[in-house]
């Protein structure tokens, strides 16, 4: 995964740190650092839907790069 990716996850999380969608995504940030166990499925399609209804380009790339090095 991009670290770049990571930043602008991260960036996003920091701005919105109150959200369910922020602590799941820095949860799965944390995750692609450690890979310490293997992702839920419930965590794949929970990132689908974030990433159809993200509107930001910027992070829904990033969220895709998450998804690719996580679930592919």
């Amino acid at each position: 995964m991009k670290e770049y990716s990571r930043i602008v996850i991260e960036n996003y999380c920091r701005t919105h740190n109150r959200s369910k969608k922020s602590a799941f995504l820095l949860n799965l940030v944390d995750l692609s650092y450690t890979l310490d166990r293997e992702p839920e499925d419930w965590e794949a399609l929970r990132l689908a839907q974030y990433i159809d209804r993200e509107k930001d380009p910027e992070l829904k790339e990033a969220l895709e790069d998450l998804d690719d090095y996580l679930f592919r």
